[in-house]
């Protein structure tokens, strides 16, 4: 038996929803969610405490709401597992970022959920995680890179740094079992009206790093892959209208000896 973990795709605030897919995976699988050594979610989580934290979120006003997450933090809702985010594009990042983005993953935000932060790495349950938060954009890179960025602000907020590219990448330099990001990595998926999805970064390190696996989000639609001998796995939105629901949501059983991942659901 390897280390079994869940996966949530974007959740947007729907923490009752997506915990009801958790426990429904696990339930059509035969494994116990107490057998879960995590749950992991690919960012866009959305876990506001409070309307102060909705307010922080950028996009169109109509698409901003608070969201179940105040009742995790009461308690009345609760995780079925320990509950491991990062970020993605559409976030509180004043809040995320208060204390300077927990590079090395060590945030609590509410009752058995964690923020593991920007960028970075960490042990967890077994395993080694990789992860890095939000998505590429080319102003923001290029301001880092120069030392002439200054604080993030707005859509900005959203973009990861050179710097934090490059702190995920000394920090799974060593070795990594499971790579977290946003985005998809290149060459994953369809071409849309929208272009080619996908960040050229993340799969340069999926291609440097070979984890077992690779988890993404951001794209609200399923999809997978193999690169190398990583397999690619990007989860569809919680709420998924456009196909199966349960395309959300994803169960694995990961063997760090032979360096397989085993999909359960």
């Amino acid at each position: 038996m390897g280390v079994i973990i869940a996966v949530l795709g974007d959740t947007h605030g729907n923490w009752r929803e997506a915990f009801a897919l958790v426990v429904a995976a696990c339930s059509a699988t035969g494994v116990p969610a107490s057998e879960l050594a995590a749950i992991f979610q690919v960012g866009d989580a959305e876990p506001l405490r409070s309307e102060a934290e909705a307010a922080q979120v950028c996009g169109p006003a109509k698409y901003r709401k608070l969201g179940d997450f105040a009742d995790v933090v009461t308690g009345e809702l609760v995780a079925p597992a320990p509950v491991y985010f990062i970020a993605g594009n559409h976030e509180p990042f004043g809040a995320l970022d208060a204390d300077g983005g927990l590079v090395e993953g060590s945030g609590s935000w509410g009752p058995n959920v964690t923020y593991l932060g920007r960028a970075g790495s960490a042990s967890i349950g077994g395993l080694r995680i990789g992860f890095l938060s939000g998505i590429f954009g080319p102003t923001v890179f290029r301001l880092s890179e120069a030392g002439e960025l200054g604080r993030r602000r707005g859509k900005k907020a959203a973009h990861y740094t050179a710097q934090e590219h490059q702190t995920v990448r000394s920090a799974i330099a060593g070795g990594v079992d499971v790579l977290l990001t946003h985005d998809w990595p290149t060459g994953v998926g369809e071409v849309s009206r929208f272009g080619a999805p996908g960040d050229q970064r993340v799969r340069d390190m999926i291609e440097d790093y070979r984890p077992i696996l690779s988890l993404h989000g951001h794209m609200h639609r399923p999809a997978s892959a193999v690169i190398g001998n990583t397999q690619v796995a990007c989860l569809a939105i919680v709420g998924y209208r456009s196909g199966d629901p349960m395309a959300a949501v994803g169960l694995w059983n990961i063997d760090t000896e032979t360096r397989h991942a085993t999909r359960l659901a």
